[in-house]
């Protein structure tokens, strides 16, 4: 079936809205101002002596509805916005996560149609983030979970973080991986021209991370396991078939020490967002590779204009299923959010 041009969707769930509190914040500016040397990509980001954003769009339950009912989005899965709780001691960094999940908790217990969660956790304590992931799904009701990239400058393809994918996998419920500044230990090219940020170093970091998972074999150990990259996958979907290539020229023909060929994993264990990028050939792409099942409708608020990525990602053209696969269907299946009667 060509593509044409939907009907106006029903809804809307935007899948990677940043939220924070108060209280985090003013962590971060006290952790900042005594160890910025251990964090120099986000220092870099916020400046010499400088605080850490207060944007009113991330604390303010109220002016975000107002500002979803402007740009027509029905709902927004919450994320706990970089650097989160991982730049923290493991001790503070969990009860961080925990009182972000009671404030995110208080969000959607009061708009349940509004707001849909993402656990925070601290993987500096792998098993204690397992528990709270596991206490902020099955007492909460939160819909996955969100780690903010590296820790202690480590992925999750590091097996002492794997008690947190076993988790996961248990719960059945996805972790979304968040881009953040370049680890330290690569860090210096990026500052170099001031691409540490959302510009490139954002997906090149986040890309690294996911890609790293795939080929530690994350994927051969927990094959359930669900993982959502934003940014359109953060550009892997474009070099899905370079990295196929490659990998089997390197193990003459064969898939190495991973049963299979790394797309396969991303198709099987991926999905996307377009937060950030509601550019009609980057999302026409992922749905050409990935499926459109794969490929979930996002803004990136507040640091996008909500109803400008609404009017991009209307604009892109796609046949009327396809168009709810997009912007709910996707998001209801993959999160396990209730669906909407009306859509």
């Amino acid at each position: 079936m060509g593509r044409v041009s939907a009907a106006t969707p029903t809804r809307r769930i935007a899948c990677e809205e940043g939220f924070s509190l108060p209280e985090l914040i003013d962590a971060v500016d006290a952790f900042m101002a005594k160890h910025a040397d251990r964090e120099p990509g986000l220092a870099s980001l916020i400046g010499p002596g400088g605080r850490f954003p207060r944007m009113p769009q991330l604390l303010d339950p109220e002016l975000r509805i107002a500002d979803m009912d402007r740009a027509g989005v029905s709902m927004q899965v919450l994320l706990l916005n970089s650097p989160g709780v991982q730049i923290f001691e493991a001790g503070q960094g969990a009860e961080l996560a925990r009182l972000a999940n009671d404030r995110a908790a208080g969000w959607m217990r009061q708009w349940p149609d509004r707001f849909a969660p993402l656990a925070a956790f601290a993987p500096q304590d792998p098993d204690g983030a397992a528990q709270e992931l596991e206490r902020a799904v099955r007492s909460l009701g939160f819909k996955g979970g969100i780690v903010n990239s590296s820790t202690n400058d480590r992925y999750l393809s590091d097996t002492r973080y794997w008690p947190i994918l076993e988790a996961a996998e248990a719960l059945d419920v996805p972790i979304y991986l968040h881009p953040r500044e370049p680890r330290a230990d690569m860090l210096k090219p990026y500052l170099e021209q001031n691409l540490q940020g959302a510009v490139w170093g954002y997906a090149a970091e986040a890309g690294l991370h996911a890609m790293s998972m795939i080929m530690a074999g994350v994927f051969d150990h927990f094959p359930k396991l669900k993982i959502v990259l934003g940014h359109n996958g953060e550009g892997i979907p474009f070099y899905l078939d370079r990295i196929d290539n490659r990998y089997m020229a390197m193990n003459r023909g064969g898939t190495g020490k991973l049963k299979r060929r790394p797309s396969a994993y991303f198709r099987e264990n991926f999905y996307v967002t377009t937060s950030g990028t509601n550019w009609a050939p980057a999302v026409r792409l992922c749905q050409e590779v990935l499926g459109a099942d794969r490929v979930l409708f996002a803004i990136d608020y507040p640091f996008e204009d909500g109803p400008e990525a609404v009017r991009r990602a209307d604009a892109i053209g796609m046949n009327r299923a396809d168009s709810a696969l997009f912007f709910h269907a996707n998001a209801e299946r993959v999160f396990k959010i209730h669906a909407a009667t009306s859509s």
